[in-house]
């Protein structure tokens, strides 16, 4: 009779330890949950600065070392630069799952700097349009604040998906 109250004991100390441990995985996954939701996409792409990225744009997948962040775009290097604004990113993949709250000083340069930069070199440059508007090739023949002139055609910044250049306009 006292091995059946042993085994008893024991049976519901067993059970008890398993709702503790149950208990606080479930807590550690809200924890998890909780801190999971105050990040940004932005932040991870700055967690990213330095690792190889594979980033799904337009109608291609980018894939090289995430070098520069700024505003309303990411930066890719491979075998050309890639400037990929933000908004048109479908997807992306990293290894790192880091993430970066320290903005850098040279954050606030967006699509207009990198196409001001990439024009004052005489670079020939890329640029696929976000939806089905093709791809746009030339030197650009004016750099404004909201949009681009090039090979005769007035691009609007926020039609631009991704930008193909030789160099990268911020080394």
């Amino acid at each position: 009779m006292d091995d059946r109250i042993d085994a008893l004991l024991a049976d519901v100390e067993a059970m008890h330890t398993s709702r503790e441990v149950h208990a606080r995985r479930g807590e550690l996954g809200d924890e998890i949950a909780a801190h999971a939701a105050q990040h940004t996409l932005r932040e991870r792409l700055r967690g990213a600065i330095g690792q190889p990225v594979q980033v799904g744009v337009a109608a291609r997948e980018i894939s090289g070392t995430g070098v520069f962040l700024g505003h309303g775009i990411f930066v890719i290097a491979g075998a050309e630069a890639n400037i990929v604004a933000i908004d048109w990113i479908r997807e992306m993949r990293t290894r790192s799952r880091r993430h970066s709250c320290e903005s850098g000083p040279l954050e606030r340069l967006g699509m207009a700097s990198a196409l001001r930069r990439l024009a004052a070199d005489h670079e020939e440059i890329s640029l696929e349009l976000a939806g089905e508007g093709g791809t746009v090739r030339g030197r650009s023949n004016m750099v404004a604040s909201d949009y681009v002139e090039i090979s005769g055609r007035i691009i609007p910044h926020r039609s631009i998906a991704l930008v193909r250049a030789r160099v990268n306009p911020f080394a």
